[in-house]
């Protein structure tokens, strides 16, 4: 029995920025745009901690320079929002709610 291996042409490899966006397909990210979370703050984890309790060091103020930093010192990293609960009396049925705390500059 013998077993065939084909590579894809070239065309088919650099396709993945020409690619139409459609049902169930992912589209190519521009290099400069990530994913951020709403109200996030980003922070290394202090050098030489276990990962058993969450020990935040340095803040960033977005996720792309807390993930370079962390991959140049071989740490992680850790993504933080901070909420507040809402008591909702207004219909029948008392709701709790949250809220998100706003982030205040760095500074």
């Amino acid at each position: 029995m013998s077993t065939m291996i084909a590579s894809l042409p070239d065309e088919k490899t650099n396709q993945t920025s020409s690619r139409q966006t459609g049902k169930g397909a992912r589209r190519a990210r521009p290099a400069g745009e990530e994913e951020t979370v709403s109200g996030a703050r980003f922070f290394l984890s202090k050098p030489g901690t276990t990962g058993h309790t969450p020990e935040l060091g340095r803040e960033f103020s977005n996720e792309g320079e807390a993930r370079v930093e962390a991959l140049k010192l071989g740490v992680t990293y850790y993504s933080l929002q901070e909420w507040r609960p809402v008591a909702d009396f207004a219909g029948k049925n008392p709701e709790l709610k949250r809220e998100l705390v706003p982030r205040k500059g760095m500074g």
